[in-house]
């Protein structure tokens, strides 16, 4: 059984927030975000395995891991993480599914950053996104409905307050548990439940030009799916 939640841990975080700061300055960096201030780059293959072997023991259980680090200069909208893939090691009847995922916090220079998760699980594993102004499957673009009322709990709003960039995402939904990034602490989540950042901006509105940012190391973890 799987723990989720805050959990303390023993890693050199100042060594990884140094590495983060020179590799997330590179052109093979990824970018995501309405702006494209979010920015991935993969953790290098020693590292990889130092982090891994470390999770392997805390969870007592073993994964297949990907680690990268992230710098996240706009807020992170309402999404999950639970999808399949074809498994390239397997015979054909075999999937991955991407189960579950860690954070770990670096740095950061802007409001207290917090991980929202709410009241809501996915039961297939197809990825879900917020955007164009509905929550969709990134497969099919298909619409997944779930407002009705369009009611705001004055807890979710606390996180992403009315007049923000991304408020209307969390109508008609409670929080299920609120993770404060701290140093020397990561959170395991469940890839299957919705989940968010806070509005960590000082400004309700996304800027044109990004300064205010966090840094952490996102890791998901993955395990094969036999069908018979």
């Amino acid at each position: 059984m799987i723990k989720y939640g805050s959990v303390n841990i023993d890693l050199d975080i100042n060594n990884y927030k140094n590495d983060a700061d020179v590799l997330l300055s590179s052109p093979d960096i990824k970018t995501t975000g309405r702006n494209k201030f979010n920015k991935f780059i993969k953790v290098p293959k020693d590292s990889q395995v130092k982090i891994t072997e470390y999770f392997t023991n805390l969870l007592e259980e073993k994964y297949d891991w990907n680690w990268e680090y992230f710098h996240s200069g706009e807020p992170a909208g309402l999404h999950t993480d639970y999808l399949s893939f074809p498994n390239k090691w397997g015979s054909g009847e075999d999937e991955c599914h991407l189960i579950l995922g860690v954070i770990i916090p670096l740095d950061w220079n802007a409001l207290q950053p917090y991980t929202i998760s709410y009241n809501r699980v996915s039961t297939i594993p197809r990825k879900l996104v917020y955007r164009q102004g509905e929550m969709r499957y990134i497969d099919n673009n298909d619409v997944f409905e779930y407002r009705t009322k369009w009611d705001y709990d004055p807890e979710v709003l606390k996180y992403n307050p009315r007049g923000t960039d991304y408020y209307k995402e969390y109508a008609d939904l409670k929080i299920d548990s609120v993770y404060e990034w701290k140093i020397g602490t990561s959170l395991i989540f469940d890839t299957k439940r919705w989940h968010s950042s806070n509005w960590f901006l000082t400004d309700n509105k996304l800027p044109d030009i990004s300064t205010e940012y966090k840094r952490s190391i996102i890791g998901m973890a993955s395990i094969n799916i036999k069908y018979v």
